[in-house]
């Protein structure tokens, strides 16, 4: 954005559209020039003259990480490399849907790393949590207090550098869970119809709106009416090429409009709450621009999604996680959560009286899904996702008026 003698001139720098290169013919060697790509990356960001770590989850882009670290120490480290990297900090969940434990510590062995665990259970559902949603200063599906709690971890050890794994997943796909092929198709199916025009993704806009009000988790006031028209989202207007299917088109909005950009601003506060530097090798410009030009069996084949990568980390780390189909997300155990010690907590919110958040929610509706919930202790992922951002609204309202 410029601004000069009193005019204003906004100019878009980048479109990932402009720099698509041509990829190789045979699979083979498209999986063997991924593969070159991810190293380097990997590589480059081992430059450091602080302590470097990663945050390990125990699914494929962490464990194909650290594993690609090691592998780099073992080719021979470049004079500005930090010598030390071997640093993996692994939340655990013990008890909990979301504990990813054994599988993170069967990829630090692999890559010959001690990690340092740090437990995440009831205790800590109340845990600073104001300070928590405070850092995060804005509106989400959950409370991110294992990433804060996590990278608390690192800058208390002195590591304040963290090569972590997101832009995988709207990359190349992570979200075909085993037994949800059918849902995985039906997504594509709509995101192929909701690039064609604004007016078609207004009415897919509406479909998903209509589903979530049949499932009684639609709060806001005005109905469906309420869904806001005039926002557009960055890249959401880009002319996509005329080959892609529906899988490449719902990635790349992914990427660049929807779930990424939360993802990544996430992120950067709670690690910048503690000092903490995020690098990302999946989103190294040249990996980003390579793979959106890949076909989409490059990406989702014989069940599998991040097709590419998987083939390019055959050999160089546990079999086990390159081709689980587990995905979980790095998110803290909120179904656990509300249905033990948050549970008061948020029925402790609806009660604090905020006339600027009833005059957009329903809160009498909410307030009794809440209750329903509460008592039968019946949160799950699901309801989770669709009930906490009022919550999480209610209390950013509360605590400005």
């Amino acid at each position: 954005m410029w601004v000069r003698n009193g005019r204003l001139e906004i100019r878009r720098w980048w479109c990932t559209l402009d720099h698509l290169p041509d990829v190789p013919k045979t699979e083979t060697e498209r999986v063997e020039r991924f593969g070159e790509l991810f190293r380097d990356a990997v590589a480059l960001r081992m430059r450091s003259d602080v302590p470097i770590g990663t945050c390990l989850s125990g699914g494929f882009d962490s464990s194909a990480i650290i594993c690609a670290m090691s592998a780099h120490e073992k080719a021979g480290m470049g004079p500005r490399d930090s010598a030390a990297w071997r640093h993996a900090f692994v939340a655990a969940f013990p008890g909990a849907s979301n504990d990813e434990r054994p599988m993170a510590e069967e990829a630090a062995l692999w890559a010959g790393v001690h990690p340092t665990i740090i437990e995440i259970g009831r205790r800590d559902a109340l845990m600073e949590l104001d300070r928590i949603l405070a850092d995060s200063d804005d509106i989400y599906i959950s409370v991110p207090s294992a990433a804060w709690l996590l990278y608390r971890e690192l800058s208390r050890q002195k590591v304040l550098v963290s090569l972590d794994g997101h832009g995988a997943d709207e990359l190349m796909g992570a979200y075909h869970q085993e037994g949800q092929s059918g849902a995985f198709r039906l997504r594509n199916i709509l995101a192929g119809v909701a690039s064609n025009s604004p007016l078609a993704r207004r009415c897919v806009d509406i479909l998903r709106a209509m589903k979530v009000k049949g499932q009684g988790h639609y709060f806001l006031r005005g109905g469906l009416r309420a869904i806001p028209t005039q926002f557009s989202l960055v890249g959401e207007d880009d002319v996509l090429p005329r080959e892609w299917g529906g899988l490449n088109r719902r990635l790349y909005r992914m990427f660049h409009s929807t779930v990424l950009p939360t993802i990544l601003r996430n992120f950067d506060r709670v690690s910048m709450a503690h000092g903490v530097e995020v690098r990302m090798p999946f989103m190294d410009w040249r990996l980003v621009t390579y793979t959106m030009a890949l076909p989409e069996a490059s990406k989702s084949s014989d069940g599998h999604t991040k097709m590419v990568a998987r083939q390019a980390m055959k050999g160089r780390m546990p079999e086990a996680i390159r081709m689980g189909s587990r995905k979980v997300g790095f998110n803290s155990p909120m179904p656990e959560w509300l249905n033990g010690p948050l549970s008061g907590w948020a029925a402790s919110l609806l009660d604090r009286k905020t006339p600027a958040f009833s005059e957009l929610v329903d809160e009498v509706s909410l307030r009794t899904t809440v209750e329903r919930l509460n008592a039968s202790k019946s949160w799950d992922w699901e309801s989770v996702g669709r009930i906490w951002p009022y919550l999480n609204m209610k209390w950013v309202m509360a605590r400005v008026t």
